[in-house]
């Protein structure tokens, strides 16, 4: 049962706030993405920051470019409710929603890939374990949990629905279809990320590197777009593709990482001696890798099951 605690006046004002709030958000990532660009620079040879090794296919090279597209990620997302936001759209409030069930979900296995930045950066803390469970709580659980109870307030809902704009295709997406979308759209980043990783892709078993796996990334980005065009048409072919596509993604990517060793994976990378030391170094070495990777497979399965209904309801 949902507990009223604010007024239809203050509900109003609060989401102007948040629509400011995230504008300013989304404009200054907007900014700071071509700025962030400076960074290769910063490590390249004669940069302040060179370490022997740095460059395409050296685990801080790509991380920097994940950073930068994630800002432009972040620009674009919130730019885009934040405007909702300000002109009260009905799709404003379940894409907020969906985004804050997005982190919750995926927050966690997201933050692991950047446990290695923070190794090279030697950010030292006297409790570690304490430090980082107080992090993922207050960031994964605090923050998304206050945001949710907001929005599920009566006098907040109302307040989003107004139906007097033309936009109704998107307004009848529901909030699981948002979230998808938003899932499809981290594959799309996380491939062409792999991209600046010799295309190491798991294939049954192995590991296909180079030509091979880039060929391979760029079926899937292909298959992502194709995906997206599919749950925004509510096309219920596209449930049966992305269904298959993601078991079969993860049963390739499971047997693949129970044949190889910690050590095989990071010497077939080829990292830089400074990110190999940082890599070994790491807690739970081989854990690190698959909670992340099979997390996210197996969170995005349970995921598309759960729209099933969204595609068969168009297709009666």
């Amino acid at each position: 049962m949902n507990t009223e605690f604010i007024s239809k006046a203050k509900a109003g004002l609060l989401i102007k706030i948040l629509g400011i709030l995230q504008l300013a958000i989304g404009l200054f990532s907007l900014g700071i993405a071509p700025l962030e660009i400076y960074s290769f620079y910063l490590f390249s040879e004669g940069g302040r920051f060179y370490y022997d090794g740095f460059g395409v296919g050296s685990f801080l090279y790509g991380l920097i470019f994940a950073q930068i597209i994630g800002y432009y990620f972040i620009a674009f997302i919130f730019i885009t409710i934040g405007y909702g936001h300000l002109k009260l759209k009905d799709w404003a409030l379940k894409l907020s929603k969906s985004c804050i069930w997005f982190w919750i979900i995926f927050g966690l296995p997201i933050m692991m890939f950047f446990l290695p930045l923070l190794s090279m950066k030697e950010i030292e803390v006297k409790y570690p374990i304490f430090f980082s469970a107080f992090i993922i709580l207050l960031f994964i659980v605090i923050i998304p949990g206050l945001l949710l109870s907001f929005y599920n307030q009566k006098n907040v809902k109302e307040l989003f629905k107004n139906k007097n704009y033309s936009d109704a295709e998107i307004r009848n997406i529901p909030m699981n279809g948002y979230l998808l979308l938003l899932v499809y759209i981290l594959y799309i980043m996380i491939f062409h990320i792999m991209l600046f990783y010799k295309g190491i892709f798991p294939f049954f078993g192995t590991f296909l590197i180079d030509f091979k796996g880039l060929l391979f990334y760029d079926l899937c980005i292909l298959l992502m777009f194709l995906l997206i065009y599919g749950l925004l048409k509510r096309k219920f072919w596209t449930w049966i593709l992305s269904i298959t596509f993601f078991i079969v993604m993860s049963i390739s990517t499971i047997t693949t990482l129970i044949n190889y060793q910690y050590i095989n994976i990071i010497e077939l990378l080829d990292f830089p001696k400074l990110e190999k030391d940082i890599f070994m170094k790491l807690p739970l070495k081989s854990s690190y890798i698959i909670m992340a990777i099979v997390g996210i497979l197996l969170l995005t399965i349970i995921l598309i099951i759960k729209t099933k209904n969204y595609y068969i309801k168009e297709r009666k």
